[in-house]
């Protein structure tokens, strides 16, 4: 079998160039521009740091770059430290951070840290603005399990843009626990963001924020890992640990190996899950991440693939003599119960869509406007609702500055991938989700933290809330 090709399907789908045509963009046929031949997999370098009074601060800037996806074609992008996506922060539960970021574009954005537990004044959310030409100071102090988290912009009305155009980054937690699988950056501990774009004809980002299929949950014809089109990764262990973030706007991924071997997941959004769990498929939602190990032997050759757009996404090659390491733990890390409040609350959160809007609850998001409050410490069960009746869209929900655990879905267990703790869930049609969330950091009125739909298009058009934690 070609392995640029599955099930029939080109890995770059239908052409992007005749999606345009129905759009208007051009009335003449161009020529289609030539994918890059794949290459070895660029890993996100790690990002430097200086220690300053016990603390490691990092520098970060925001700005304009040019990559070539295809050949003899560049495209103009967004990027942090670099043309396209950003470097890896890469710290210690219990550090203390200082990250410096400089916004070089000609318009406002922000930084977000999704996935940290961290007070709102640091969030770098939507009220955090950096304009342009200034440096915003986030201080943080890390205090949460060893997770893959990441980093993106969160300028209101603007996040689909500015992310579509490359400004995303990998942040990573360890903890004592993180010596007890594959971690070394860049040889068996591996991170892969994994994007989908459209191209106009000239090779420029098609970004329509009110296309169909984009509101659908398509962002693109070509899909991306780490910013390359079907990679080849080297192996050189027989066992690899892939950090996997669903970066896209918009589109949803069901991950497996071509040969629907099994795989072992090691960690949710939140961090580690108590037991490594065996399985052939992961479902993964823009926004989440997941952290699995795959058994390679030498000379082997296998690909990770989408089975929804039956696309290969990477291909794994192993030396013809590789390193043999030591077995999974039967237990990675124990994971202790949310300590449930007394006369705990139930929240319930509707998600609709209407024509040109989105909507949690009957509102529209409004920068003025609080929704609630919660109490430092406490939990509430958030009942999740997509129950709207006029679009069939999925919606992968988001909070800000916590983490939380999956409780139910329909009244039934949850999917097995949604073990451990999380800090977004996939809501699909029809569904109620409840899920029990702790309240630790806190969130004043000039600095809430968000709920959101993290489909980016849905939370630009209004699909977001806040909330303050005192």
């Amino acid at each position: 079998m070609n392995r640029r090709k599955f099930v029939g399907i080109s890995i770059a789908g239908a052409s992007a160039i005749a999606g345009l045509w129905a759009y208007g963009e051009t009335r003449e046929k161009p020529k289609e521009p030539t994918i890059k031949t794949p290459h070895t997999l660029p890993i996100p370098p790690l990002a430097e740091y200086k220690l300053k009074d016990g603390k490691k601060i990092f520098d970060l800037t925001i700005q304009k770059g040019e990559k070539s996806f295809f050949e003899d074609i560049k495209t103009e992008t967004y990027g942090v430290n670099g043309d396209f996506l950003g470097p890896t922060i890469k710290v210690n539960n219990k550090d203390k951070v200082e990250i410096n970021v400089t916004n070089k574009l000609d318009e406002e954005t922000t930084l977000h840290w999704h996935g940290l537990h961290i007070n709102g004044k640091n969030d770098g959310g939507p009220h955090q603005i950096i304009s342009p030409n200034n440096t915003w100071k986030a201080k943080l102090k890390i205090d949460q399990r060893a997770s893959t988290s990441w980093y993106h912009p969160h300028a209101m009305d603007k996040t689909g843009y500015q992310v579509y155009k490359g400004i995303a980054g990998f942040f990573l937690i360890d903890d004592e626990h993180s010596k007890k699988l594959p971690n070394q950056y860049g040889v068996d501990d591996i991170p892969l963001v994994i994007q989908d774009r459209r191209f106009s004809y000239n090779g420029s980002f098609s970004y329509i924020a009110s296309m169909h299929d984009r509101m659908m949950g398509i962002s693109g014809n070509y899909i991306f890992v780490n910013g390359a089109m079907t990679p080849i990764f080297e192996a050189t262990k027989d066992k690899v640990r892939y950090r996997i973030l669903n970066g896209s706007n918009s589109r949803i991924y069901m991950l497996g190996f071509e040969d629907e071997r099994e795989f072992s997941l090691v960690a949710t959004d939140g961090g580690f899950v108590e037991k490594p769990l065996s399985m052939t498929k992961l479902l993964l939602a823009p926004g989440e991440r997941a952290e699995i190990v795959i058994d390679i032997k030498a000379k082997e050759k296998i690909s990770l693939v989408d089975f929804l757009s039956k696309s290969y996404l990477l291909h794994i090659n192993s030396k013809d003599t590789i390193q043999n390491t030591k077995a999974l733990p039967k237990t990675i890390s124990k994971i202790s119960p949310i300590k449930t409040s007394s006369n705990e609350r139930i929240r319930e959160f509707n998600l609709s869509m209407g024509m040109g809007t989105a909507r949690i609850n009957g509102k529209k998001m409004d920068m003025d406007r609080i929704d609630f409050n919660v109490s430092l410490n406490t939990s509430e069960i958030w009942r999740i609702k997509n129950l709207d009746g006029m679009m069939n869209m999925p919606h992968p929900f988001h909070v800000h500055g916590c983490s939380f655990e999956v409780l139910s879905r329909n009244g039934e267990a949850p999917y097995i991938f949604e073990k451990g703790l999380k800090d977004t869930v996939l809501i699909n049609k029809g569904d109620i989700v409840d899920i029990r969330v702790i309240f630790r950091k806190k969130a004043d009125r000039n600095n809430p933290f968000m709920f959101h739909c993290h489909n980016l298009e849905h939370e630009d058009l209004g699909m977001m809330g806040q909330f303050t934690v005192s």
